[in-house]
């Protein structure tokens, strides 16, 4: 199957949907990726990364009861994408994009993987696609 073909696969009835994209990043690189995730909505593509406009934690709620929630909401959003683009231009030392990236790939055969920014892991060199810049990657994303 081609990547257009992976990504806009016909649905239930044969009936053609949009592909769904999960875009994973450092944290603080949110404000950075947040026009990127708006320009690829504005094209038809459903962005399933909620953390990318994530709120504080509820007044009350344990900090571990938190951490749980969103951790559980992401995996979900992953399993849900058609496609994964990691930002690898600035990492944290935390992993959580990394841990996204791993999430993906486990659906390595359904899903397909970009990656923009450097390879920084042995894992990257699976990605189907790698970008330097997200103007790039933007681009293709246009063309399909």
């Amino acid at each position: 199957m081609t990547q257009k073909e992976k990504l806009m696969a016909g649905g239930p009835n044969g009936r053609k949907r949009l592909a769904k994209i999960y875009i994973a990043a450092q944290f603080e690189s949110r404000y950075r990726v947040r026009p990127y995730a708006h320009q690829l909505w504005t094209l038809g593509y459903e962005i399933v990364g909620t953390w990318l406009n994530e709120t504080a934690r509820p007044h009350g709620m344990p900090h571990e009861a938190f951490m749980r929630k969103l951790a559980m909401k992401d995996i979900a959003e992953i399993q849900s994408a058609d496609l994964l683009i990691q930002d690898t231009i600035k990492m944290s030392m935390r992993g959580g994009a990394a841990t996204e990236f791993g999430i993906a790939l486990r659906g390595y055969q359904s899903k397909t993987l970009w990656v923009v920014g450097p390879l920084r892991s042995v894992f990257h060199y699976l990605c189907d696609r790698h970008f330097d810049t997200w103007t790039q990657c933007v681009k293709e994303l246009r063309k399909l």
